[in-house]
């Protein structure tokens, strides 16, 4: 009887008990590689980078024609800021408008537009300046030869934030086409 029941126990053992353990362990790590992966694919599918800000430009000439008075527009995305044109020592990058190096133009003055929003900004323990949803500016630029173009290319440096990511400065480049 004795060697019956070590029979059916070694039985027991090796066909049924040995490959549900197998089983379990294998659906344990099954299931622990499944959830790995998904925090994985959450963690990246946050971590993008939103749609950057959409730039729009144009630009029509002023009644001594040799000036241009240049529209630039911007729509930024829901729930970022893109920091202001002035800024405190110290604090983030400001927004830089800029005709190209080599073009034609020069900038006539400072450019003016939309009124910045301002708030303490705990990261740099300063009240810094930044602009949401969207934002315009006028910019009057002199033509610095006279065989300059009707096209004035504009380098525009920009930062983005949210309330808890910062992206590195961005430069876009821009052409604004003359309407008339």
């Amino acid at each position: 009887m004795h060697l019956r029941l070590h029979a059916a126990t070694a039985i027991w053992d090796r066909c049924i008990r040995q490959p549900m353990i197998r089983r379990r362990r294998s659906s344990f790590r099954l299931c622990a590689l499944t959830i790995v992966g998904l925090c994985s694919l959450a963690a990246a599918g946050s971590a993008q980078p939103p749609a950057s800000v959409q730039w729009h430009v144009s630009a029509t000439h002023e009644a001594n024609r040799q000036e241009l008075l240049v529209r630039l527009g911007a729509e930024i995305p829901k729930g970022w800021h893109v920091y202001g044109i002035t800024q405190v020592q110290g604090g983030p990058l400001p927004l830089v408008i800029r005709v190209e190096p080599g073009a034609s133009y020069e900038l006539v003055g400072k450019p003016q537009g939309t009124v910045p929003q301002k708030h303490h900004d705990a990261s740099f323990d300063l009240d810094t300046e930044f602009y949401t949803d969207s934002l315009e500016f006028k910019i009057l630029v002199r033509a610095t030869k006279s065989e300059a173009g009707e096209d004035v290319p504009l380098a525009v440096r920009f930062q983005m934030y949210s309330n808890t990511t910062c992206l590195p400065p961005k430069t876009v480049h821009l052409l604004a086409k003359s309407g008339s």
